[in-house]
């Protein structure tokens, strides 16, 4: 699995570029039951910059609060 890119906008305009790691890709396949090449919703692409966030120690808020923070996430290299 490579690696995922996420650029996170936040609504106060401040931007975020994350990397997935196997172990975000792993709880993320958990939580949905799902392959990680089924990432079709927000909420899935949300879910997973939430893993990272929090990984990473960028965040503290649960997901549902982190979630009224970010104004957009993108795949930054989407052939990732």
């Amino acid at each position: 699995m490579n690696q995922i890119t996420l650029t996170i906008t936040f609504v106060d305009g401040t931007t975020l570029e994350v990397n997935t790691s196997a172990g975000d890709v792993v709880k993320w396949e958990s939580y949905f039951d799902l392959g990680i090449d089924k990432l079709e919703k927000i909420t899935h692409l949300l879910y997973l910059a939430w893993l990272a966030v929090t990984r990473l120690k960028k965040t503290g808020e649960e997901f549902e609060g982190w979630i009224d923070l970010v104004s957009k996430v993108e795949v930054a290299d989407p052939k990732a």
